[in-house]
């Protein structure tokens, strides 16, 4: 099981950490037929990539993936689909399957942060947590949306959609040159954001430290300012001590790991960390 620090369980109770979401969050959801699951990044490069007609290009954009090098992989794929398959490829690939929530998802509601964010396109958590009894408690903010400040003094509880959602395609950031295109064009939303990860703690779940969505939300956000409380990423215990201690000193991020491949596991000790939130807030009312 994943020890959770004391810190950690406070912070969340009380509100000074979000959660970011990222594709591990979904990829244990299951679609309706019970067998589709959502896409790995280097899956969604490989299904789009066979859209590609120039099979020279696809070549190169097949060993850019197999290198893990997602992004310069994406610049390549990207530039060679016409914009309405990619909008349909989008649309078949996260809204048709009809994905029901993950454990992930359900611990992560139970926690009840103010700011959950993710760089995630699926809108499988929006739905979930806009639906029921919380359908009045959630708003969901877009990069280019412009009421992220009034939700933040709202009690309304918030899903930030940094790189975009499944509802409009054509908004969706995928490649290195998108993120920093949108960062020039969103510049207000984007430094709220930068101000928010200094002013409070994070708990990344569901990233690897491959992925490229944490590589840019990381490199970009000024979230390495010294602080006596660190931020805080969910991760398979396989990652390379050297690696671990580079991203420690770089982001200020303390590594709380589970077996590579113990998906149980890691469910059952998110659901243990709900469960400590929920409980510390009972004892500890405001």
């Amino acid at each position: 099981m994943i020890y959770w620090p004391d810190a950690l369980v406070r912070e969340l109770a009380e509100r000074r950490c979000m959660l970011f979401l990222g594709a591990g969050a979904s990829a244990a959801c299951i679609a309706q037929d019970n067998q589709t699951r959502p896409p790995t990044w280097a899956d969604l490069l490989r299904t789009l990539m066979c859209k590609m007609t120039d099979n020279t290009e696809k070549k190169i954009a097949d060993d850019l993936i197999k290198d893990q090098k997602f992004l310069e992989a994406a610049e390549v794929i990207y530039a060679k689909v016409p914009t309405p398959d990619f909008s349909q490829f989008i649309r078949d690939t996260f809204v048709a399957p009809k994905f029901e929530p993950s454990p992930i998802h359900e611990a992560v509601l139970n926690i009840d942060p103010k700011v959950t964010l993710t760089t995630n396109y699926d809108d499988v958590y929006d739905t979930y947590c806009r639906s029921g009894d919380a359908a009045d408690g959630y708003n969901v903010v877009k990069y280019y949306d412009s009421h992220l400040v009034s939700d933040l003094r709202s009690p309304v509880r918030l899903i930030v959609k940094v790189h975009g959602c499944v509802n409009n395609p054509a908004k969706i950031v995928l490649t290195r040159s998108q993120y920093f295109e949108q960062r020039r064009n969103y510049t207000n939303f984007f430094r709220i954001l930068d101000a928010l990860f200094l002013s409070s703690s994070l708990l990344f779940i569901g990233y690897s430290l491959s992925d490229p969505d944490i590589q840019l939300v990381l490199e970009n956000a000024s979230i390495a300012a010294p602080a006596s409380h660190p931020h805080y990423a969910v991760v398979a215990d396989d990652v390379h001590p050297a690696l671990k201690l580079s991203w420690s000193k770089s982001y200020n991020i303390h590594f709380l790991e589970y077996p590579a491949g113990d998906y149980e596991t890691l469910n059952e000790s998110l659901k243990t960390l709900a469960n400590d939130v929920v409980a510390f807030r009972t004892t500890h009312p405001t």
